[in-house]
């Protein structure tokens, strides 16, 4: 095969079967000269085309270029030519379309007739029309004198749309498009018991290619969407801006601050992680205080809505509406329970100009999700100590609170005082002979894996070798501040009565126990020295300060070992935690163990030390 290009043939011997698909990447281009049985170069062939292919006959990459960019001289003055005539032209690659037409090689249009479809249809729709028609070689300068005559500016407006915002282009970019796209679908994992389903959310649909409907959380995405192509972003929604009037009442450590500025820095809007006992709920309050807006304050629970409340008032001299199931007070600043504003959400949506996410890897739930998606507050703090989530939704945490603006590790921490060293033992026990043959007999009878997991795992966490090692630590640990956490009430129950009988200052707290800012009130002072809990104090409640943490039972779950062990690790000084973790041998709950160990490195550096019964 022969090619020529500049006044030179370049000749290459090419296997019949690579001939045809060479053959058609010459011919892209090349015009063929049948008399001379040569290829000869056509650089209004190659502008729309691939010349990498002469390289493969030998032609030296400076002359391929020099060929392109001689060529490239001539038709540009044929194009700044036919701009000065007032004619917008191109080179075609493709078929010229209307409203283009062809003359003397070239696609062009009269700028007159640009001003007439302009005014006829408007900017939107000529720009869509006339751009979607430019298919080949064009010079950059005279696209913008085109962009002048349809007076667009490189702009995105944001509207209100009932409960939703539009998002108009002042004309469709296509990489601002292809951005918008790439945020337009989430993807939503549900576990089930036997797998786990995934669903894909459509949170941004498209009118057409230059209107878009998207939720009020989007806002700060497609901030950054127009800052990262240069476009100035016309923000014309009525926020919710009550303003409130506070007091403040404490002051911040140095992270806690640099938290705040972080989230700050970022437009308001972001995930604050810090381990348990670092003092999050000041970082909410000083956002709070900051914003001085409405605020709506989201938690899992009555005793934490109980706690920030009583924070609120006593801190930022405010008394705050309550939104639990009990009570539905709205004020400038609610604290609301996540299941209780999500069953009103259509009529709090626009309540609130910030919103802040306690324990902000709940969002996710299929609940309380609901309240992210649709609320309208601009401004959005999450708050937790392990934002990471089994089901695989950590996406969704940061799609509607925003990424990690600012993350404190125990070690700093540690090293500052404000949390204490921390030392951790595992203990193990064995089933009793009774347990096992019980235990095999169930499983006998259970109908498939997952039940016998269910049956083993019961009677690994529910060993009564159990009860009686909790006993020995506590006659080891006489003078401590002492939290025991189980799985299960029963087993709860039956640690209390008997620390009861052998005389231990004790308290039992389960989900129905009351009066329990007196049994903190006592432990606090001296008067209780244990507490037996369940799941009640796995999650944000401020615990008064313990030194030693008995895990008797538990799920595999890191984050439930992290906020237990965080329960214990207040600094204070010359403070050392103990976490003292009881596991049955030869069982599940050696897997689970290990599992939720993982929770551990957030605040431990020594391995763990293990002790047999």
């Amino acid at each position: 095969m022969r090619i020529k290009i500049a006044g030179k043939v370049y000749e290459r011997s090419v296997p019949d079967e690579e001939f045809h698909a060479l053959k058609e990447r010459v011919k892209s281009v090349c015009r063929f000269e049948p008399k001379t049985k040569t290829w000869i170069f056509d650089p209004r062939k190659a502008i729309c085309g691939d010349p990498s292919v002469l390289k493969e006959f030998g032609v030296p990459e400076d002359v391929i270029k020099s060929e392109m960019e001689k060529y490239k001289e001539r038709i540009k003055e044929l194009l700044s030519e036919r701009m000065e005539k007032g004619q917008f032209a191109f080179l075609p690659c493709k078929e010229v379309r209307a409203p283009f037409k062809i003359d003397g090689g070239l696609a062009i249009i009269d700028l007159a007739r640009i001003s007439r479809m302009v005014s006829g249809e408007g900017p939107i729709k000529a720009y869509e029309k006339i751009m979607s028609s430019v298919n080949g070689y064009y010079l950059e300068e005279h696209l913008k004198k085109i962009e002048n005559l349809f007076s667009l500016k490189r702009e995105i407006s944001l509207k209100d749309n009932m409960r939703n915002m539009l998002v108009q282009l002042s004309y469709p970019d296509e990489p601002v498009l292809n951005d918008l796209e790439r945020i337009s679908k989430v993807k939503y994992y549900i576990k089930t018991l036997k797998d786990v389903q995934v669903k894909e959310i459509r949170i941004l649909r498209k009118r057409n290619n230059s209107i878009f409907e998207a939720p009020f959380f989007l806002f700060h995405k497609i901030r950054n969407i127009a800052n990262k192509h240069g476009y100035e972003l016309r923000d014309h929604v009525n926020w919710p801006e009550e303003d409130v009037i506070l007091v403040k009442d404490f002051s911040l450590y140095s992270f806690q601050k640099d938290a705040v500025d972080s989230w700050e820095n970022n437009g308001k809007f972001g995930t604050v992680v810090m381990p348990t006992g670092a003092g999050k709920t000041y970082v909410g309050l000083e956002a709070i205080f900051r914003t001085s807006k409405s605020t709506l304050i989201c938690v899992v629970t009555e005793e934490l809505a109980k706690q920030w409340s009583e924070l609120v008032k006593e801190k930022l001299s405010y008394s705050p509406g309550i939104f639990t199931g009990k009570r539905k007070e709205i004020k400038a600043i609610t604290v609301g329970i996540y299941n209780s504003i999500a069953k009103h959400i259509n009529d709090l949506y626009d309540r609130f100009s910030l919103i802040i996410f306690d324990e902000v890897h709940h969002v996710p739930a299929s609940t309380f999700k609901e309240v992210a998606f649709k609320s309208k507050s601009k401004y959005r703090l999450g708050l937790s100590a392990t934002p990471e989530r089994t089901d695989g939704n950590n996406h969704l945490i940061f799609l509607t609170s925003g990424d990690v603006v600012y993350e404190v590790d125990y070690e700093r921490l540690l090293k500052m005082g404000f949390l204490s060293p921390l030392r951790h033992h595992v203990i193990y026990v064995e089933l009793s002979e009774k347990e096992r043959k019980l235990m095999a007999r169930e499983m006998m009878l259970a109908r498939n894996d997952d039940e016998k997991k269910l049956i083993e795992k019961k009677y690994a966490l529910k060993a009564k070798a159990k009860i009686d090692k909790v006993m020995e630590l506590l006659r080891s640990l006489k003078g401590r501040k002492i939290l025991i956490f189980t799985e299960y009430i029963d087993q709860a129950e039956r640690i209390y009565r008997k620390a009861r009988d052998e005389g231990y200052k004790v308290e039992l707290l389960i989900g129905k126990t009351t009066g329990r800012s007196k049994i903190f009130d006592e432990f606090r002072k001296g008067g209780i020295d244990v507490i037996v809990t369940t799941r009640v104090l796995d999650e944000g409640i401020d615990v008064p300060d313990a030194d030693v943490a008995i895990i008797v039972s538990g799920s595999g779950s890191r984050r439930q070992m992290a906020q237990r062990v965080g329960r214990i690790i207040r600094g204070s000084p010359g403070k050392v935690a103990d976490v003292y973790e009881l596991v049955t041998k030869d069982t599940i709950e050696e897997r689970l163990s290990k599992v939720r160990r993982k929770g551990l490195p957030l605040y431990s550096r020594r391995r763990a030390r293990s002790f047999n019964s």
